[in-house]
């Protein structure tokens, strides 16, 4: 009398190995031949617009009005500009969330702007400052043209437009993208 044969198989253990061997093989595989060629002033610029466009969509939820501060700070290293978003409440400039604190540029970074036309220089003698870029709960905004490029290589140069609808561009991806296409 034989008994029920025996199955054969796999058992779960065994294909979660597989799965787990295959997929970090796979990332290796893609950290291996990814072109790393995204430049620390590209990845500055992206982190910029991410935090741009994360302000310009609280501002239509939460009906506040937000700005954006810039200035130059003095390290061991040099000078760097540093940004911080801040709403306006109770007659007053004040911090937004936790979610966005105050960013740096590094210091080999250099900014140039030019805010609803005029060209930017920041006064340290002002003794209120105001925002540089204003995102209203309506969607409009101020204008703002932001120009990021390296202190001692001035070659590459990363552009971020705002206009007074709201739309945040990266001038520099979308001239990427009409390159590809006229590529086609």
């Amino acid at each position: 009398m034989t008994c029920c044969p025996r199955q054969r198989g796999f058992t779960l253990i065994e294909i979660m190995i597989v799965v787990l061997i295959v997929g970090l093989s796979a990332g290796i595989a893609t950290l291996a031949f990814a072109p790393d060629d995204t430049s620390r002033l590209e990845e500055a610029a992206d982190k910029f617009m991410l935090q741009a466009e994360f302000v310009a969509e609280q501002t239509a939820l939460t009906g506040e009005v937000i700005g954006l501060f810039i200035r130059p700070t003095s390290s061991r290293e040099g000078t760097q500009w540093c940004y911080q978003w801040r709403r306006f409440r109770n007659s007053a400039w004040q911090p937004v969330s936790d979610f966005l604190p105050d960013q740096c540029f590094a210091t080999d970074m250099e900014i140039e702007m030019i805010v609803e036309g005029e060209a930017y220089e920041y006064d340290e003698r002002e003794t209120t400052p105001q925002p540089v870029l204003i995102f209203y709960p309506s969607g409009e905004s101020t204008r703002l043209e932001l120009a990021l490029f390296a202190r001692f290589d001035s070659e590459e140069v990363q552009r971020i437009e705002v206009d007074m609808m709201g739309d945040i561009r990266w001038l520099n991806r979308e001239q990427e993208l009409a390159d590809r296409e006229a590529e086609l």
